[in-house]
């Protein structure tokens, strides 16, 4: 069905957008532009107490930049969201910016959960034994396809079905940025372009929230892995932030080529759909956000890796290392290992003896765990 012929291509100015609304509903004009900014300033606050709480109990690098970049994928599409509310005409631009952002935020999951599982030849050790249904999420009704093991090569296909994803999602965002910029994005006639770039974007989304569901089920046969990291809550959540941005924009875009909105004030431009879009875009990701605080801030996930990076405890049942500070003294010119062990001694100048007491830490294992591989983390500095 064509568009309305009587809606203009362009939205109108902040200024007079804002006026628009107030015009058209009153306070109710005045209260729809308020909950945007209102819940993203409460989710900056949320995100900032995060990012405190996992710098300061995680000395594990590769899981504080996973942590940190996923959780503020939610501030991130809120902030960006929050400001195409009150400048529809930016609302393609800032869809292109947040979507970019939740792209490559999809392969810092997948790298959390092989952080988790202690690298990619962990993880495919501790889950290949264990046979797999490949009617997952978004085929879970095709119960004909076959059950696998995993094999690096099959981990190797999951991770290309996420990373596809990242790849397609700036390309198909820049495209509908350039049709934009052409007038070219809604069409007058037939069914718009938009539709037919969120219909491909959503097949990309899908490709990739398989790969998701293939990696969570193999990790969630690893002994202990869903009860220590929650891995099915994380997926959720964000598979959650998928379809709300991805999926969801194909219905949106369905509905305008219906002309199911209206081209009345003060939405009475050709781009409405986005903007309706966008908006509850908002307003769900505030939601999700406080689910992905619950799975992603738990206290158990950033402990475990505060004591090791490798979890080579994980499937064993056992708990791993602990961190440990003692104080020694220490004399220069003899050699030492790494629990401050005297090992042997070098020829050294009689003035050059003196004692120095350093503080170290050390990992060294909770009763009833062994690691013959454990090293030393230590952290010395003369007194």
């Amino acid at each position: 069905m064509a568009l309305n012929f009587s809606c203009p291509p362009l939205a109108p100015k902040s200024n007079k957008f804002a006026s628009d609304v107030y015009d058209a509903w009153g306070y109710g004009g005045v209260a729809y532009l308020a909950v945007p900014p209102a819940l993203t300033v409460a989710i900056l606050a949320i995100f900032c107490e995060e990012v405190y709480y996992i710098m300061t109990k995680t000395n594990s690098k590769d899981l504080r930049n996973s942590l940190v970049w996923i959780l503020s994928t939610y501030p991130a599409i809120m902030v960006l969201g929050t400001i195409a509310v009150f400048m529809p005409r930016s609302v393609v631009y800032l869809t292109f910016l947040y979507n970019m952002y939740v792209a490559f935020s999809t392969y810092k999951y997948y790298y959390l959960i092989i952080v988790f599982c202690g690298g990619t030849s962990s993880y495919v050790d501790k889950s290949r034994h264990k046979e797999v249904g490949l009617n997952v999420i978004p085929c879970c009704c095709l119960c004909c396809l076959p059950s696998i093991h995993n094999s690096p090569r099959v981990t190797v296909i999951a991770k290309w079905m996420i990373f596809q994803n990242v790849i397609l999602t700036p390309f198909y965002g820049a495209l509908a940025t350039l049709l934009k910029s052409d007038f070219s994005l809604y069409s007058t006639t037939g069914v718009s372009p938009s539709v037919y770039i969120s219909a491909f974007n959503s097949i990309a989304t899908l490709m990739c929230m398989y790969g998701f569901n293939l990696i969570q089920r193999f990790a969630k046969t690893i002994e202990g892995m869903e009860e220590k990291h929650a891995i099915k809550g994380k997926t959720t959540c964000f598979q959650l932030i998928m379809i709300t941005t991805g999926l969801q924009t194909v219905l949106f875009n369905i509905l305008g080529s219906l002309d199911v909105f209206p081209c009345e004030k003060p939405f009475a431009f050709n781009s409405s759909r986005k903007a309706f879009n966008n908006y509850a875009v908002v307003l769900q990701t505030f939601f999700i956000a406080l689910g992905a605080r619950y799975y992603y801030r738990r206290r158990v996930d950033i402990l475990r890796q505060h004591t090791l990076t490798d979890d080579l405890s994980i499937g064993s049942g056992e708990y791993p290392k602990t961190i440990e500070e003692a104080s020694r003294t220490y004399t220069p010119g003899l050699t030492y290992n790494g629990t401050g062990e005297q090992v042997g001694e070098t020829n050294i100048a009689a003035d050059q003896l003196q004692s120095q007491t350093v503080t170290y830490k050390t990992r060294v294992p909770q009763q009833g765990y062994s690691n013959d591989s454990s090293q030393s983390d230590a952290s010395c500095t003369s007194a």
